[in-house]
């Protein structure tokens, strides 16, 4: 698709509209301190936005314009924009930059952190896995192309 993405036609043929990209994703926590120093000082992602005491909350910038959210259980649901809340299992990666997964992957184990190592899934994609102290799946991944083929930046 050169020029990008056009969207994708629905039932009557119209093209709806495109998404841009991931703006963010939001976790629900058992222990919003504990959560905050793994994405932290774990896996490096820096404090975008801290809600107040009424709320709590901490958002967390994963590049320019994607963030990660974290929760309570108590900020979540009803108190939450159209009863949001998090889930019982998330999976979701982390994409950074060509050549530096060996040196994360180092840092992390350093910090005592078990790190599954290893997975290729074609030249240049290659990605390891960490548990956040909720049990959800972060994988850290350097990719050489996208899902369609095309490169993938850096």
């Amino acid at each position: 698709m050169p020029g990008g993405v056009t969207g994708v036609p629905d039932a009557e043929g119209e093209r709806a509209m495109p998404a841009i990209g991931l703006f963010e994703v939001v976790l629900e926590v058992a222990d919003l301190a504990a959560a905050e120093r793994f994405y932290r000082d774990v896996i490096g992602l820096e404090v975008a936005a801290r809600w107040g005491e009424e709320r709590p909350a901490v958002f967390l910038a994963m590049g320019r314009e994607g963030f990660l959210g974290l929760w309570p259980r108590e900020t979540g649901g009803a108190r939450a924009i159209h009863g949001g809340r998090g889930g019982a299992h998330v999976h979701f990666a982390v994409r950074v930059p060509r050549g530096t997964l060996e040196t994360i992957q180092t840092r992390i184990e350093a910090l005592g952190v078990p790190v599954e190592g290893g997975w290729e899934f074609g030249p240049g994609d290659r990605a390891i896995y960490v548990d956040d102290p909720d049990g959800n799946v972060v994988e850290i991944t350097e990719r050489a192309k996208l899902w369609d083929g095309r490169p993938a930046t850096e």
